[in-house]
């Protein structure tokens, strides 16, 4: 079934979906066009509140999963709309620029292109992709993996067995993880990791001050050639490996690192790129 309603500005889009999947496509258009197909497509609520678009699948026994009924959903929308999305095991990615989205999801993955607002995502065990955030990130989740390409501004994650992979991150990152694995590409802020079981990584440490509290995971953070170095490093049974060499006190405005990491049976490494 199509659905075809006029927005000249960027909407909100609000899908509340239980199993199956949903591709929304933000592009430059006047137009906000829905199609829904699969089990009782007729089904679903499609309407316009004002500034939001609405899709909205039957509830089964007050939950949204509709009962066995898979929905497939296909929207293209303005770019810079925001989007709210409540899914149970549906899969949606999203291509293009969005505004502040918001999502909830219990086993469905989650990929979102480009995000300039605010994000908040909390799923289940779920996978969640995002390839750039311009504006703050918070995101929570069971056991699926996290991976974000860049992100501009501060970004906060916590999981619990799932991996976290941030390749670029400009402002503070902070990562909690229960036996999840982080790795981190290149940072320039401060960063902060607290794990049970979990490694950290980071491949480049321009600037910051890194705190990491772990149980039994290992460190590595790889600095600059001639960047300074302050250092609080603390390991019960593991070993402390440093290739940074001493470059004393950092001059006005520039660039050092701080390190202050605090593990229990971890080794941690200080690699100097």
């Amino acid at each position: 079934m199509d659905h075809t309603f006029e927005t000249p500005d960027p909407i909100e889009l609000y899908v509340e979906v239980g199993r199956g999947h949903v591709d929304v496509t933000a592009t430059y258009t006047d137009r906000t066009t829905v199609t829904v197909t699969g089990d009782h497509a007729e089904d679903l609520l499609v309407e316009q509140r004002e500034r939001q678009v609405a899709v909205i699948a039957p509830r089964s026994n007050g939950f949204l999963t509709g009962g066995n009924r898979r929905y497939f959903v296909s929207v293209t929308l303005p770019t810079g709309s925001a989007l709210a999305l409540k899914t149970g095991s549906a899969d949606t990615r999203a291509e293009g620029e969005y505004a502040a989205t918001w999502a909830n999801t219990g086993s469905g993955d989650l990929s979102v292109e480009r995000v300039t607002g605010p994000l908040e995502v909390q799923a289940g065990s779920g996978d969640l992709s995002f390839d750039e955030l311009t504006g703050e990130g918070r995101i929570k989740s069971g056991s699926g993996d996290v991976r974000v390409g860049r992100a501009a501004g501060s970004l906060t994650v916590s999981t619990g067995s799932g991996d976290v992979l941030v390749e670029h991150v400009a402002g503070e990152l902070a990562v909690k993880t229960g036996s999840g694995d982080v790795r981190v590409g290149e940072s320039s802020d401060d960063v902060s990791f607290s794990t049970g079981s979990g490694d950290l990584q980071v491949d480049l440490a321009r600037r910051g001050r890194f705190t990491v509290k772990g149980a039994s995971g290992d460190v590595r953070l790889g600095i600059p050639a001639g960047t300074p170095v302050w250092t609080d490093i603390t390991t019960v049974t593991g070993r402390i490996h440093s290739e940074v060499g001493g470059a004393g006190e950092p001059a006005d405005g520039q660039d050092h690192v701080e390190v202050r990491a605090q593990v229990a049976t971890g080794d941690i490494t200080l690699q100097q790129r």
